[in-house]
């Protein structure tokens, strides 16, 4: 009597042949490869901070550790659970800064590299964190599996594609930004008797100051540069010693002026074809 012959089935659980399964990085998943996006997001962040201020160096560094001890376990040891560790661990930057001023930062690209790196680590943000959790139910097959190529033309795929293009335009765009704070005053313009003491940048944009509130000493002249990157024109307006001052910010443009104010308190300035739609703010004079 013939023994009952049992089939085995020689493709492997997503229906692929055992024999070809892909090898390499053709077999990573879209979600690891997005929270190693984070992962490198994260650390250009850490590489741009330390390049402006080598002080921060240390604690910097320290952030990246779990990057790094969780991230080289994901590709080595994929489990469900490494997913959202990596994840979070490729994100700390960006979630260290939230409460200390992340979102107000992407605001104003005047603030030079610092820019950067704040673009970086919440790029870092947008990667990793969802990947982690969507890495999670795929291995937990709450989800269904997905090889890298069917990521890539999944919307995950393209929403990452585009995050990562907009960040890369929002850093070029801060770059230009801060370089034409930076440019010289031309010469060929009216001179100026009085020495520039301070400085401070403000950002026009979507019909709002940023930022709306800033301290000056009195008795110090300081240099106030505007950059307008509405295409309509705004106006920065304030009152000094009962005078009414008025500069015009045109559209995609630097205006730079200098004030000078004698007594501690409070100025209000604001737009003047705006001011009733919010575009005001407050200067706050310190005594020196």
């Amino acid at each position: 009597m013939d023994s009952p012959q049992r089939e085995v089935d020689a493709t492997s659980g997503n229906g692929m042949s055992e024999d070809i399964r892909p090898t390499g990085w053709r077999a990573w998943s879209l979600e690891q490869v997005l929270v190693l996006g984070g992962f490198v997001s994260m650390v250009l962040a850490v590489l741009v901070l330390v390049t402006s201020d080598p002080s921060f160096a240390v604690g910097l560094v320290v952030v990246v550790i779990p990057g790094i001890i969780f991230t080289g376990l994901l590709f080595w040891r994929p489990r469900p659970w490494t997913y959202p560790i990596a994840g979070v661990a490729n994100c700390l930057l960006g979630i260290i800064a939230l409460p200390l001023g992340l979102i107000g930062a992407l605001a104003n690209p005047l603030v030079g590299p610092v820019y950067s790196s704040v673009v970086l680590a919440t790029l870092s943000i947008l990667l990793a964190l969802p990947a982690g959790i969507i890495g999670y139910l795929r291995g937990r097959t709450i989800l269904r599996q997905r090889t890298l190529a069917e990521g890539i033309h999944s919307l995950q795929g393209f929403a990452a594609i585009a995050l990562v293009a907009l960040s890369i335009g929002a850093i070029a765009a801060g770059g230009l930004a801060y370089q034409s704070l930076l440019a010289p005053i031309p010469t060929t313009g009216p001179p100026y008797d009085i020495a520039q003491s301070a400085s401070i940048s403000i950002l026009a944009e979507n019909s709002r100051f940023s930022p709306s509130s800033f301290n000056i000493t009195a008795y110090t002249t300081t240099r106030i540069t505007v950059l307008n990157e509405d295409d309509a024109a705004h106006t920065f307006t304030y009152v000094n010693n009962g005078t009414t001052y008025s500069h015009d910010l045109l559209g995609g443009s630097t205006t730079r002026f200098f004030v000078l104010f004698l007594a501690p308190g409070t100025v209000p300035f604001w737009s003047i074809p705006d001011q009733s739609a919010g575009m005001v703010g407050n200067i706050t004079v310190n005594s020196s």
